[in-house]
């Protein structure tokens, strides 16, 4: 076969080289956009300031074109401190996330993230995030916002800057902000105006999220200057509003967006109740990070188990169809990931995917009943500590029967085998048993066909140590 040809069973060799790489709705950016002479000055300034010696440079797929220059200017700027500098690449589970795993690897003492950035706590690295500047012309936005002022006069305005245009609003800078606010107060009449960077700092996040429930819901206009991307999505999820309007940055064009569709609201209330039916659960742990993931799954493991469903704790990195395919035996997944990673809408998926709080939904019974004023991203409200916290009650759990709106059968305490010892005395109340009912999560891996290759311990003699083949797998190079 010629190299310059592709089979039915192999690619070519620039296949993965000039592979395409998918973006959540990013505009293209340029070199200038992500690295000026503010980037560079910010970036030295901090790496001096803290005496850094290993740095790690952590780029988006859509950046890396220009990893390698952003590189030999830090290293050329930093020759005299004798700093390293790393470039890291194809993530463990998103961009958005700080992969302190990776940077582990070659024992870096500090990170600077570029492009779309959840803002999760790190745990073990200082971090220095870095946005591209994006060009849109403040007198432009402000035209577009002109068509907004019937609707904002005499209510609460909240304006989200998304990363790409965050130059246009420097909190920290008061000349800039007391300019961007009497020029948005004079043109919109607001009640009450609210300007925020979207992600916000970690240090910042819970005092915005007071400002934003501090108003009533029908009198708030929510304006995201950005596109419609994924930190949207998460943005108005989470922080409801009379109306959302998403100002365009890169057509300079305004337009109504609702993010809670009906068809929307279905699908997700439909995987809830497939989460209800469900006699294994897979716990996808997408991040090793963000502070609080041990607890979640704790207390995901607790409810699953209170209610007879099996738990597997899985962890195969960037998830896609394939990967969750050889769980054969999962009947849903939960993704414990970031704000940014941790809902997954696509059909492609054999099973369904749900969110920490969509697991929580259909596992607690506090929340039966209950619809929540907005939807949960960020795990840790969920935890005590967190501003959407339930406690969870065994005991209800118990008591508890219902339908399922899906199957039809009836679910509650009829399906738990255990006996319950009650608070009140110390009369075993058995519950019924259903000694024919099985499971496939203990025979599955035994009943299939192919299991794996087979290690033959101790029936193979010792090999001479030669040296092996180098290159990818599609094209080995050797003599």
């Amino acid at each position: 076969m010629s190299n310059s040809t592709a089979s039915a069973f192999s690619s070519l060799d620039t296949a993965a080289l000039e592979r395409q790489t998918e973006l959540l709705n990013e505009p293209a950016v340029t070199f200038e956009q992500i690295w000026n002479e503010t980037h560079e000055k910010v970036s030295i300034g901090w790496i001096r300031q803290n005496g850094y010696k290993r740095i790690c440079l952590q780029f988006p797929d859509d950046y890396l074109p220009h990893s390698n220059a952003i590189s030999n200017c830090l290293k050329t700027a930093l020759a005299a401190e004798e700093c390293k500098v790393f470039i890291l690449a194809d993530t463990t589970y998103g961009s958005c996330c700080v992969d302190e795993i990776a940077a582990a690897h070659v024992e870096c003492d500090s990170m600077i993230h570029f492009g779309n950035a959840c803002r999760s706590k790190a745990s073990r690295l200082p971090v220095l995030y870095l946005y591209p500047v994006l060009p849109l012309e403040l007198p432009k936005m402000l035209q577009q916002l002109t068509t907004l002022q019937a609707e904002c006069a005499e209510r609460e305005v909240c304006i989200y800057f998304d990363i790409g245009y965050q130059h246009l609003y420097d909190p920290a800078s008061s000349e800039g902000e007391d300019t961007l606010h009497s020029q948005l107060r004079e043109l919109l009449q607001p009640k009450k105006l609210i300007i925020e960077v979207y992600p916000p700092p970690a240090e910042d996040c819970v005092e915005s999220k007071q400002q934003a429930e501090s108003a009533s819901d029908a009198e708030r206009i929510c304006v995201f200057v950005g596109a419609d991307n994924q930190r949207f999505a998460n943005l108005s999820l989470t922080t409801t509003a009379y109306q959302w309007h998403i100002l365009d940055g890169a057509t300079a064009t305004i337009s109504l967006k609702n993010p809670l569709t009906a068809q929307y609201i279905r699908r997700r209330y439909y995987y809830i109740e497939k989460c209800k039916d469900a006699q294994t659960l897979g716990l996808i742990v997408a991040t090793l990070s963000a502070v609080g993931y041990l607890d979640v799954v704790t207390r995901l493991q607790t409810m699953a188990k209170s209610r007879g469903i099996k738990t597997q704790l899985i962890s195969v990195g960037r998830i896609n169809p394939a990967k969750l395919a050889n769980f054969l035996e999962i009947d849903c997944f939960v993704l414990i990931g970031c704000p940014f990673n941790n809902m997954y809408n696509s059909k492609e998926y054999y099973k369904p995917i749900v969110s920490v709080f969509e697991a929580e939904m259909a596992l607690n019974p506090a929340w039966h009943m209950k619809y929540p004023a907005s939807y949960v991203t960020d795990f840790k409200q969920l935890l005590p500590e967190g501003r959407s916290f339930l406690p969870f009650d065994v005991t209800a759990v118990q008591d508890q029967q219902d339908v399922s709106l899906v199957s039809g059968r009836v679910r509650g305490a009829q399906e738990n085998n255990d006996t319950v010892e009650t608070a009140a005395n110390t009369t075993l109340a058995t519950q019924a048993k259903m000694a024919l009912m099985t499971s496939d999560t203990g025979l599955s891996f035994e009943d299939r066909t192919w299991q794996g290759l087979d290690p033959a311990l101790g029936q193979t003699e010792p090999a001479k140590i030669q040296k092996g083949l180098s290159g990818i797998p599609i094209k080995y190079s050797h003599d």
